[in-house]
């Protein structure tokens, strides 16, 4: 049988036409990208030289370090293959995008395929939304190589496909047709034209883009007010649900910039409900522009916009006491960090502050946020605890910020509220149920007066986890906070009691928790990171809330950090 171009003719239409994605009147069809010589792996133009083989390697050192560098950044959400299915997967909301299926969300060409900037614009800033945090702090050529990489991941799901089409219709494939087709699908087209001088946020333009919003029928998804309160049963291409973003919060995935903004209302964001506007002028885009702006603070974006910060732990002439007073603590800058969920929700921005101090000998961190309830208990299945934690990373190349690695070995501080309040009483079935009935049993030891069932009075051989020593089952442990360590996703490891240094405790007032965790900073071997004046590690945060159903992996967290100790 000879090779036929016939069903991938028809896998090409069907592909562009998801690659295009969906509009509300039909585009003006953008001209073809021209195919390359080389295949789209090649990414950034390689210098002129006399010879292909020098190219050719440079361009496989490129695809290698940059495979080196998603495994160890991205892999663990997006998968070793790139199909968004990694370990990590199944705790973010919205999943991971899938590299294979070729449809990105920021996109700023005609053809609808992202651009080397377009993903230096996503790895840079992140995507506020999601669980895609910002990697601006690697170095240029790591995060080129990993935009090198990622294309090379879509040009291979690409592939994939049409030689199962082909395959599915008792087709031949010709290799060069392929590798043709191919190029034409993941090669990114002209970018598109922006007015170089967009229509000045004034009454009249807010009034037509308002108009606009409507007549387009943006309001039927987002909302009459551009609250996101339209069609909330919404799902993206590959069935994962989705729902509308609230414009009056200022969060835009791709940034609030007016240029990324006339992107995303001409263009769409392929994979997604979010349709095309292209049947608009240039001006309509920019006075919906100038409406969508109006719905939002200017600096909301910055609010959520991740953005490496270097922490200073100020160093004290004199001892830290037990209880370190508020006029020792306003030595220290209060630095605001940016936490955000893991599994997205509509939530009251925390303000997270922190400040850090140290005396040469012990270093304590004051983590600070708003929360408008305090949850302390977590007995009943329906109830979750507050909890912060800090992880903490000493060496020359980071590991991956969930957990570390197995070469990069992270200390874990955590308070958790419900042992906090554990001191006071220890929280268990019979003080959440006063008044349940409990068969007596021969080896139980039942007590007189308010708590006749205390797990203190139980024959520990009954109690397992009591009796094995894990001190999360230890109602006599006496901790409000754990030294943990990880190395890697999955491995979240509580150290034994003998080695719980870190000493945490908080108070809350007014809507906002306070924590302190400190710790000595020279420690003996296997009992956690040592640490010393002068030295600078990498710091990041997270906190959960009880009262939003927030446990495990579901929380909001920050981006890795600098943290200096000053000497």
């Amino acid at each position: 049988m000879k090779p036929t171009r016939f069903m991938l003719s028809i896998v090409v239409a069907s592909s562009l036409s998801c690659i295009l994605g969906c509009s509300r009147s039909k585009p003006t069809p953008a001209a073809p990208a021209t195919p390359p010589t080389q295949p789209s792996s090649a990414t950034p133009t390689e210098p002129p030289g006399d010879q292909a083989a020098p190219r050719a390697a440079s361009r496989d050192e490129r695809l290698a370090a940059g495979k080196q560098m998603f495994n160890t950044h991205c892999a663990s959400c997006h998968g070793e293959t790139g199909d968004g299915n990694g370990l990590a997967a199944r705790f973010l909301f919205p999943k991971p995008r899938n590299f294979r299926e070729g449809k990105f969300r920021v996109v700023t060409t005609a053809n609808r395929v992202p651009s080397d900037d377009d993903f230096m614009h996503v790895i840079n800033r992140g995507m506020p939304g999601s669980a895609m945090f910002a990697f601006e702090h690697l170095s240029e050529g790591d995060r080129k190589s990993i935009v090198a990489y990622v294309r090379q991941l879509t040009r291979a799901g690409v592939e994939d496909r049409l030689r199962k089409a082909s395959e599915d219709a008792g087709e031949q494939i010709d290799a060069a047709e392929l590798a043709d087709v191919v190029n034409r699908l993941t090669e990114p087209g002209k970018p598109i034209e922006v007015p170089a001088e967009l229509a000045a946020i004034a009454d009249e333009s807010i009034a037509r883009g308002r108009q606009l919003y409507l007549k387009q029928g943006c309001a039927s998804c987002h909302g009459e007010t551009g609250k996101g309160d339209g069609v909330q049963a919404q799902f993206d291409d590959d069935g994962s649900p989705t729902s509308p973003r609230d414009y009056t919060r200022g969060i835009f995935k791709g940034g609030r910039e007016r240029e990324q903004l006339f992107a995303r209302t001409l263009l769409g964001m392929p994979g997604s409900p979010m349709p095309s506007s292209a049947n608009l002028k240039p001006s309509e885009i920019a006075d919906m522009v100038n409406y969508l702006q109006s719905l939002s603070d200017p600096s909301a974006q910055n609010k959520v916009q991740h953005k490496r910060t270097r922490l200073v732990a100020k160093r004290t002439a004199e001892t830290l006491p037990g209880e370190i007073p508020d006029s020792v603590w306003q030595s220290a800058i209060a630095t605001p960090i940016v936490v955000s969920p893991l599994w997205w929700r509509d939530y009251p921005e925390p303000d997270f502050h922190v400040q850090a101090i140290h005396d040469g000998r012990t270093i304590a961190l004051r983590l600070t946020w708003h929360d408008e309830s305090r949850n302390q208990q977590a007995v009943r299945p329906q109830d979750f605890e507050d909890q912060a934690a800090v992880q903490l990373f000493k060496g020359t190349r980071e590991p991956f910020l969930g957990m570390g690695s197995t070469d990069g070995v992270v200390d874990l501080w955590v308070w958790n509220g419900g042992w906090q309040a554990d001191l006071k009483e220890f929280a268990d079935v019979d003080t959440t149920y006063p008044n349940m009935f409990v068969d007596e049993y021969q080896l139980e030891a039942p007590g007189n007066g308010d708590r006749p069932h205390a797990t203190t009075r139980q024959n520990k051989t009954f109690l397992t986890g009591h009796a094995a020593g894990n001190l999360r089952s230890d109602p006599m442990r006496g901790l409000a906070g754990s030294a943990n360590q990880a190395k890697g996703f999955g491995t979240l490891t509580l150290l034994p009691k003998p080695s719980q240094s870190v000493v945490a405790a908080g108070t809350w007032s007014d809507g906002r928790w306070s924590i302190v965790l400190r710790r000595s900073l020279e420690m003996s071997a296997n009992a956690g990171l040592q640490l010393g004046a002068g030295d600078t590690v990498s710091i990041a945060f997270a906190i959960w809330d009880g009262a939003a159903r927030d446990r495990d992996g579901q929380k909001l967290v920050s981006i890795w950090h600098d943290l200096d100790l000053e000497r």
